[in-house]
């Protein structure tokens, strides 16, 4: 048979059918970009995995789209509604496809390949927007010792404790692209729980460290490799520069080098394996861990300003690590946050959390963080708190102890509910926040607590019921964009719930999946790096098609008062604007991560160009001298490619010096100076 000649697209259903059902899509894709040539093609079959009971959805069509960093015109979108199909070329950046199944002119259900291989299937995981869908896994109630996600779509789960608080020595792999568990049939040496889990290449793992039931912590790793015969092998030691180190209950991060950080812990515990609270049981140090090898290598790295555990370690794009949170020798909160640079000796003071008014025991149990050094926290009595470098609050219409405000993580009617140990934030690729079961659109403009969607309510219209409401679980940002949940508590009575798995596809507009209305100001279109406070004039607010930004501070090469586009990166695009200055000065910002970026500046004599890059490092100079008459409107484009900047004010032509690395880009405006911005005329174009 010719592999050209593309059988049905749907799968079990003819090209008559008007309402294909979405049980199993399949498709023959003969020039897709990963294959030779069609006489050489693989069949490429889109296999979908069903979320939330899609097995009773009808569907008369799907919509399949390449996406990539490249304008929307070349996505060659192609609609299906029966018969048969050949998918054309993609643009050549193009990194994924998603599926839409669509029932007339509604979006029933949504998926993202996570990778194109060429062994003939592409698998999805299919659900509608925004879903949280439980996954039958058939295991029972549990606390997870440890989480981590592999290159090519593995997710290992190691350890933990059971109902009873009991630690256990079992491992589980999970697929993204496969709906079904496999509990690997060798255990940990020990029941353990508390370590770390680094992915150190393709298919293997290491489980470093713990806690298990003889009061001392785990000074060995074990690897784990999902291809050997052999998939958990013996312990070896921890060697750090010539010293053995043993601690339970440490931070991770993944740095953008491939390397991992590990950073405080616990090294003095009871019989059951938690931290014994005592002076010096919580350590300060830190260290690298290298994989590229044979065998993993641990470096030293700079000790933190605070001990700390149970505490988040976050990344931004430009390998920036910020330590959030976490219990201090006897439990308490440990309130301050420190940064690292890249290559830097020591930690650093980062924002000001003080400004989030936590006194007492209150603490900070977990947080993620946005572009920008834009750091979201959860308190642990419930509300959300946001720190950037300059200043924090609390988004004060989030659980605010008014039981009539939309959205909580607990009854806050209840006179002293429970306080969780911890709470599982994770930025999604849309820049919106999942916190535990409930999706925040937290420091989004023109958004607020309305807005919050909880996972666990019903849909209105749905077929399936959705999972309980929980706290506390693991998760995990797989590579198609969804998240999967692993345990978790009863947020009012702290008990484990089931199921234990659950899966949440989130509505896809992310970086590379479109580009927001900024023409018509959609509400949360921007994100705003100084979100509003109860009682204070807005920052940034949006008023009809006009953005605002108010400042009250010195001109300054890089603003406390911006907003950047959601979710958008791209390396070349094209930024159109209109912008009135009253009494401030105007800024376009290209934001590389937490804390590398440009910013132009607009004033009387020309564009001023500073650049910082994730050291901290500043340079200042002059793209070049041109007379803008800030008393009156001016229309601004600005073109990025890499290696360019170039700027045009009216008719004046401006080629900024230095150009900018091949890194995805975030771009947005500010304001510095004292007085008013409007910004208007807003159009973004990938070139």
């Amino acid at each position: 048979m010719d592999p050209c000649a593309a059988p049905d697209a749907l799968g079990g259903a003819g090209a008559g059918a008007s309402k294909p059902r979405i049980a199993r899509v399949a498709l023959v894709a003969c020039a897709l970009s990963w294959t030779a040539g069609c006489r050489e093609d693989v069949r490429a079959t889109l296999v979908a995995l069903r979320g939330c009971g899609l097995e009773g959805e009808q569907l008369s069509s799907l919509r399949i789209v390449p996406r990539g960093d490249f304008p929307a015109a070349d996505a060659n979108d192609v609609a299906i509604s029966g018969g048969r199909v050949v998918l054309g070329d993609p643009p050549e950046q193009t990194v994924a496809y998603t599926i839409e199944g669509r029932f007339e002119d509604f979006v029933e259900a949504v998926g993202r390949t996570a990778r194109l291989d060429d062994d003939g299937s592409l698998p999805v995981y299919f659900a509608p927007p925004d879903a949280l869908c439980a996954l039958d896994f058939g295991i029972g109630t549990r606390d997870l010792g440890g989480v981590a996600v592999g290159p090519r779509g593995d997710v290992l789960l190691a350890g933990g404790r059971d109902r009873g608080g009991r630690l256990l020595d079992a491992v589980i792999s999970v697929r993204d692209v496969a709906e079904t568990v496999a509990p690997l049939g060798e255990r940990l040496t020990d029941p353990a729980t508390g370590m770390v889990l680094v992915a150190a290449d393709e298919r293997r793992f290491l489980a470093i460290g713990g806690a298990r039931s003889n009061a001392h912590p785990i000074a060995t790793y074990t690897p784990i490799d999902l291809d050997g015969q052999v998939a958990i092998g013996e312990p070896r030691p921890v060697d750090i520069e010539g010293a053995g180190d043993a601690r339970a209950y440490a931070a991770l991060a993944a740095l953008p080098d491939g390397r991992h950080l590990v950073a405080g812990g616990c090294r003095t515990l009871d019989m059951s394996g938690a931290c014994m609270a005592a002076a010096g049981s919580v350590v300060r140090s830190t260290y690298v861990i290298d994989t590229d090898g044979p065998t993993p290598v641990f470096t030293t790295a700079p000790p933190m300003i605070v001990a700390r555990r149970d505490h988040d370690l976050l990344v931004g794009r430009d390998g920036v690590v910020f330590a959030v949170g976490g219990r201090d020798d006897f439990g308490g909160g440990v309130i301050t946050i420190e940064r690292l640079l890249p290559g830097g000796s020591k930690w650093t003071p980062y924002g000001k959390p003080a400004n989030l008014g936590l006194a007492g025991d209150q603490a900070i149990i977990g947080a993620t963080l946005l572009e920008g050094g834009l750091i979201v926290a959860a308190l642990d009595d419930g509300r959300i708190g946001w720190i950037t470098a300059e200043d924090a609050g609390i988004w004060y219409d989030w659980c605010d102890g008014d039981t009539t405000t939309v959205g909580c993580f607990h009854d806050e009617s209840m006179a002293t509910p429970p306080r969780p140990p911890r709470r599982r934030l994770l930025a999604l690729p849309d820049e919106r926040v999942l916190a535990d079961a409930w999706l925040l659109p937290v420091a989004l403009l023109s958004r607020t607590d309305a807005n919050a969607i909880d996972l666990s309510a019903p849909r209105l219209g749905g077929t399936a019921v959705p999972p309980p409401p929980r706290v506390g679980a693991d998760v995990a940002l797989l590579a198609d964009g969804t998240v999967l949940f692993a345990g978790g508590r009863d947020p009012n009575t702290l008990a484990p719930v089931l199921p234990f798995a659950a899966r949440f596809r989130p509505d896809l507009d992310g970086p590379d999946e479109r580009l927001p209305p900024l023409e018509t100001f959609e509400p949360g279109s921007f994100v705003s790096h100084v979100p509003s406070k109860a009682g204070e004039i807005e920052r940034v607010s949006r008023t009809g098609d006009v953005l605002q930004l108010n400042s009250a501070e010195l001109v300054k090469a890089f603003p406390a008062v911006w907003a950047h586009v959601r979710s958008f990166r791209s390396t070349s695009f094209r930024l159109d604007l209109t912008f009135e200055a009253h009494g401030a000065a105007p800024h376009v910002i290209l934001s590389q991560g937490a804390l590398r970026r440009t910013s132009l500046r607009f004033d009387s004599g020309g564009v001023r160009r500073a650049y910082r890059d994730e050291r901290g490092h500043v340079e200042e100079n002059s793209c070049g001298p041109v007379e803008i008459d800030l008393s009156r409107p001016q229309s601004v484009r600005v073109d990025v490619r890499p290696g360019s900047v170039d700027v045009r004010v009216g008719d004046a032509h401006i080629a900024c010096p230095g150009g900018l690395a091949d890194v995805p880009i975030a771009v947005g405006v500010g304001a510095s100076g004292s007085g008013t911005i409007e910004v208007l005329g807003i159009r973004l174009t990938r070139t």
